[in-house]
């Protein structure tokens, strides 16, 4: 019988703890990176598939960083020692990503330069690392790769689709702006700090304007989008009328998840946690608008035609202050969805015995399970975070925000906005 189950290479001599957690800090900060990143284009980018890509990535590229953190951790690097820019080239390589001023150009950053040297970085210390010693390590990574190496499938193709309908002078750009990755990347000896350095380019190479989030939710033109939600919709007051609402509510969660990611980016100096935890709350809001589009084309429905709710956002970057959107999603909305009836047990009950529809009491069933989630992402960071325990304040806190959004979805219907309130700040 083989020695050590089946693990070759067990003679190699590998690297030291200091030497791996090294390696897998300068990873990691790639991930840190990349999630802030993504969670800024999820909301700038009017692309609606690219819109849901980027959260999803933002939720893998959070459990990749958390995962790497907590071995850090193992190998006796602090996380507050983790969590520190290891290299200064590395981050400016990060921060000239989070500038991609063209969709094409994100993408080529992304899926041809940064993710891609991720992947080298991983596939060379599997390679090189003592194969016993360090196999929490090895079998962690293995299972990234995975995630890894789909998203870069993804990447691609998407980047051959935009090659395909672009033009010569947009291609020349982000043939530029591409090289320019590649050259900064080099500059911090690729993404395991071991290659050869080369000096950092010049900024002026490829001008670029820093990033900002948008003031108003983005959509393709394949939408119109609206304040109001359900405008341009007629719902019979039957269950018909119920159950066509819940599918177009569902499909319209795109906009939440743009509102929670805008907090994700916008929030400085939080625990890691939070930004875990916002990560996997904006992922959850796309996959319940997936839910709804998915219900809606299976029924034959042009998802185009209806004009798309954007408010969640809009109030996000327009309306509520600081912690004040977090508040009326999960201490308004979503915790006081726990109730029964209503409540998200009684919609799926009403899919499942009054509709009898199979897939969408599928979705009501996982759409429940998400939002005691989210429950609990309410009671974490605003009634025990925000309000140091007190469930009190932090529901009046809640009723608070309803009055505000009602005050200012009423100011919308009549087109103009409500006296005394702020529309130019967000947070």
């Amino acid at each position: 019988m083989h020695p050590f189950m089946g693990i070759e290479d067990w003679q190699r001599t590998g690297f030291s703890v200091e030497q791996s957690a090294k390696r897998l800090q300068r990873i990691a900060y790639a991930d840190r990176q990349l999630m802030r990143v993504e969670a800024g284009h999820m909301t700038a980018r009017p692309e609606y598939e690219l819109k849901g890509a980027l959260a999803r990535m933002l939720w893998q590229d959070a459990s990749h960083y958390d995962a790497l953190r907590n071995r850090g951790k193992q190998l006796r690097m602090s996380v507050v020692a983790f969590d520190k820019c290891p290299d200064e080239a590395l981050e400016e390589l990060m921060s000239r990503v989070l500038d991609s001023p063209s969709t094409l150009m994100l993408l080529s950053a992304l899926f041809e330069v940064v993710k891609p040297a991720q992947i080298a970085a991983i596939k060379e210390y599997l390679q090189l690392a003592q194969p016993i010693v360090d196999e929490p390590t090895i079998q962690m990574l293995r299972h990234q790769l995975l995630d890894r190496e789909e998203q870069v499938q993804w990447g691609l193709s998407a980047i051959d689709e935009y090659r395909a309908a672009a033009g010569a002078e947009e291609l020349q750009g982000c043939a530029s702006w591409t090289a320019y990755m590649k050259a900064l990347l080099d500059a911090a000896g690729g993404m395991s700090g071991q290659d050869a350095r080369t000096p950092v380019p010049a900024r002026a190479v490829v001008p670029a304007k820093p990033f900002a989030l948008p003031e108003l939710s983005t959509r393709d033109p394949r939408f119109t989008s609206a304040i109001i939600k359900h405008e341009g919709l007629t719902f019979e007051q039957n269950d018909d009328g119920r159950f066509l609402m819940m599918m177009y509510n569902r499909f319209f969660e795109m906009t939440a998840a743009e509102a929670i990611a805008y907090v994700h980016y916008t929030e400085i100096g939080r625990p890691w946690a939070f930004y875990y935890d916002t990560a996997r709350h904006t992922w959850d809001e796309v996959r319940h608008s997936w839910f709804g589009e998915a219900a809606l084309r299976l029924k034959g429905y042009d998802v185009y035609a209806a004009p798309n709710w954007t408010g969640w956002y809009h109030m996000t970057a327009n309306l509520f202050e600081k912690d004040e959107a977090y508040t009326h999603l999960t201490i308004a909305i979503e915790k006081a969805a726990m109730k029964y009836p209503p409540g998200k047990r009684e919609e799926w009950e009403f899919c499942r015995d009054t509709v009898a529809d199979p897939l969408m009491t599928t979705f009501q069933d996982f759409d429940w399970a998400d939002e005691v989630v989210h429950a609990g992402f309410g009671q974490r960071w605003v009634v025990e975070h925000l309000f140091e325990g007190d469930a009190v304040k932090a529901k009046e806190a809640g009723e608070r925000t309803v009055e505000k959004r009602s005050e200012f979805m009423a100011a919308s219907e009549a087109g103009l906005p409500p006296e005394g309130l702020s529309f130019g700040g967000g947070y």
